[in-house]
């Protein structure tokens, strides 16, 4: 195949140069070409597929418009929130980067596997129609104005941040879901890569059956973090195949992924799970005790950084108090378990706070406009940071899922 061009011009009348092509609204993807657009049908975003390996990208992004004001959100892949809302007067012009991570579902092979099969992450629920696992770069723009000039892509060699979790934590790509995972980019330096490998339903020990793990050691290098946020489903005794009990199997689990980590020359960040919506007058009911004392307990015995979301989350709740909370939630507020962009978008923040710490030993750095947030007093969720037509609308997603 032909070498791709390293710049798309998205607005009209801009003249390509040498490594530039321009890209017309009526161009949708082909493989044979390596770029076009694949907008989700009936959507409220622009979308700009790119032919792209596994690897970490940087991508430059100038927006504006000498005609009018524009106010354009940025997402990559399965809806990663990369910037925030960028707001521009009439002929403003801005350019910003952030940095991007591709991945396909092969993992390297070894002499167990069979012969002449490459074993592949286990893919599940809508995930092989989705962003994440494809071989492109997606970047998808959003906002009640937005306007793009033109994408930059480069490859780079970028320290990741990599996530293990389930679906309070993935990438949530349908309707009104959002996960905090999704959410971090947005609040961490603009060259760091982000690698979300949650998966909805997600236990530790499904983890390493679907070679999520496998794949996840196989990207991670001396350097990386690795952020790991079990316990919703791990908790279930009713999947008794996967089933930890909060008290010996728990804890065993977290010290045998945080080892393989550590082995890696990579920094582990253990994070208990994000309380539930479950409140008796007035206030929540840990509906996961003994899980989040188990990882405040081996976060502590390790010495490694541990991020308490289930009391955070619980103070969020009820700061919000039973009649405002469930604007932090999908499903329009009937899930009690999973967010929507507002819920996510505030427990990012603080997980970003904490990880760039000086006192974490990460060595990570927040996002230039970086504004902690403070759990005991959350912003309003009619009136903050993003609106509804900032949030890309994509493909349907159930009512319930797995993870409740």
């Amino acid at each position: 195949m032909p070498p791709l061009p390293h710049r798309f011009l998205l607005t009209p009348g801009l003249q390509p140069s040498e490594g530039s092509v321009a890209v017309t609204p009526d161009m949708t993807y082909e493989a044979s070409r390596g770029y076009g657009f694949t907008n989700t049908p009936n959507g409220n975003e622009t979308a700009l597929a790119v032919r792209a390996g596994p690897g970490d990208y940087r991508v430059r992004v100038t927006l504006g418009s000498k005609i009018a004001a524009s106010r354009t959100s940025l997402w990559a892949e399965d809806r990663r929130l990369m910037l925030a809302p960028v707001v521009l007067k009439k002929g403003e012009i801005r350019t910003v980067e952030f940095t991007v991570n591709v991945r396909d579902a092969s993992v390297v092979t070894s002499e167990q596997d069979a012969k002449g099969k490459a074993p592949k992450v286990g893919l599940r629920g809508d995930e092989d129609i989705g962003r994440t696992w494809d071989e492109r770069l997606t970047i998808a723009f959003s906002g009640p104005a937005p306007s793009v000039q033109s994408v930059e892509v480069t490859k780079v060699s970028a320290r990741r941040v990599l996530i293990a979790g389930d679906s309070t934590v993935t990438d949530q790509a349908g309707t009104d879901y959002a996960s905090w995972g999704q959410m971090l980019p947005r609040f961490l330096s603009n060259d760091i890569s982000v690698a979300n490998h949650a998966r909805s339903g997600e236990t530790m020990k499904s983890f390493v059956t679907s070679l999520r793990w496998d794949k996840l050691l196989s990207d991670l290098r001396a350097g990386d973090v690795v952020l790991m946020q079990f316990g919703h489903n791990d908790q279930k005794k009713q999947w008794p195949r996967t089933y930890v009990d909060a008290e010996k199997a728990y804890p065993a689990w977290l010290k045998a992924f945080a080892a393989d980590v550590e082995a890696k020359g990579a920094k582990v960040v253990l994070i208990s799970p994000v309380s539930r919506r479950s409140f008796e007058g007035g206030k929540i009911t840990n509906t996961l005790a003994g899980y989040d004392d188990a990882v405040r307990k081996v976060a502590g015995e390790l010495g490694v950084p541990f991020i308490d979301l289930t009391a955070r989350t619980r103070t969020l709740y009820e700061a919000l108090g039973p009649d405002l909370s469930p604007l932090a939630f999908g499903n329009s507020g009937q899930d009690k378990t999973h967010h929507n962009a507002y819920g996510a978008y505030q427990i990012a923040n603080y997980v970003a706070q904490v990880l760039t710490n000086p006192q974490s030993g990460l060595g990570l750095r927040p996002a230039a406009d970086f504004k902690a947030f403070d759990p005991s007093h959350p912003p309003d969720p009619r009136a903050y940071d993003l609106t509804p037509a900032d949030w890309p609308i994509m493909r349907e997603a159930p009512a319930k899922i797995s993870g409740n």
